[in-house]
């Protein structure tokens, strides 16, 4: 290793000084010093780095994001994507879905700070409406509606668990396509998805992760209609 690798190695993505004493890493290696630990990028949660570009106020994209947000032909293929691996494995959604892209502050004053979508409810007449955060890259943004096309389906299927298991179950879903795709983003929000510590969100996966492993989807998908 050289000199300037190994310096780079060890100095702030953001700001690019050397880090002494207190620093902080991020789910793929980016290590930044203790000013910029809340510069996250609002796409895929790295830290974002010097090349990062400020989308609209507040909400700033790595690189790598910036470079793969899709087009509408990009956002229907993820959705078909979605909506084909749920009916190979027995999780098919019938509904027709209309997405509506936000910006993070909508976001914030629609449903919450920390969502990235959410379902309206009762559905429309042309279908269930996911508002869906924008500028999110395609893994991200496939991370997002896997999550929220499962809620379709439980209600599809008048399914009306406790929270935990409901978003537990949809985040199964989520974890389960990201693994499919693989890509080093797609695993960013599955170590994402390990650490989080929301006792809903994050225990619920767990539970339900924990059940998938040891008896399978089938019988995760039996448990999640005994609540009809």
């Amino acid at each position: 290793m050289n000199l300037r690798s190994l310096l780079t190695n060890h100095s702030c993505n953001v700001c690019g000084k050397i880090l002494l004493g207190v620093a902080y890493q991020d789910w793929s290696g980016n290590r930044v010093c203790e000013e910029h630990n809340k510069c996250f990028c609002s796409s895929c949660g790295r830290y974002y780095g010097a090349k990062a570009t400020e989308i609209v106020s507040g909400e700033w994209l790595c690189e790598n994001c910036k470079n793969n947000l899709p087009d509408k032909a990009g956002v229907e293929k993820t959705v078909s994507y979605i909506r084909t691996f749920y009916k190979q494995h027995g999780l098919e959604v019938q509904s027709h879905v209309v997405l509506k892209g936000v910006t993070a502050a909508q976001m914030a004053r629609l449903y919450s700070s920390d969502a990235r979508g959410y379902v309206e409810l009762p559905p429309s007449s042309d279908g269930y409406h996911i508002i869906v955060r924008r500028y999110l890259a395609r893994a991200v943004l496939a991370m997002v509606l896997s999550h929220e096309l499962l809620h379709v389906w439980q209600y599809e299927h008048h399914i009306y668990p406790p929270a935990a298991i409901g978003e537990g179950f949809c985040n199964l879903g989520a974890y389960l396509i990201m693994q499919s795709i693989h890509t080093p983003t797609a695993m960013g929000q599955i170590e994402l998805l390990n650490g989080d510590t929301d006792a809903i969100y994050g225990e619920g996966f767990r539970t339900m992760r924990t059940m998938y492993e040891q008896n399978g989807l089938p019988a995760v998908i039996a448990y999640m209609k005994s609540f009809r």
